[in-house]
């Protein structure tokens, strides 16, 4: 009987972590969109160091250290893709994003 309740809870707090880490994405996600072709830049701080980007376009990515000015590019992403890069937590960056669809929408989640 205390091994289903022990498993009951562990369930259950699993299932609240992930919650909690799903609403805290959502809250971190950042959406870049105009209909110019280039997407002005945005600062991001990444908060576990993973950055998904994803878009309803074709769209080339670069992310641009600040305080080096090194850059970290995701190649052309297409409509539908969603690709990950391994930036360093805590650093600021500045997102450019190309489209090769005037009719775009980005989205940034940190």
């Amino acid at each position: 009987m205390k091994m289903k309740r022990l498993v009951l809870c562990a369930i259950v707090a699993f299932l609240i972590v992930l919650l909690i880490c799903s609403n805290i994405q959502k809250k971190h996600t950042i959406t870049l969109s105009n209909g110019e072709g280039r997407i002005k830049a945005e600062q991001i701080q990444p908060l576990w160091g993973t950055v998904k980007v994803s878009g309803d376009s074709d769209t080339d990515v670069v992310f641009t250290d600040i305080e080096t000015g090194e850059q970290y590019i995701i190649g052309y992403i297409t409509h539908g893709v969603t690709e990950k890069i391994n930036l360093e937590k805590d650093k600021w960056y500045k997102v450019e994003v190309t489209t090769h669809n005037p009719h775009n929408r980005h989205s940034l989640y940190r």
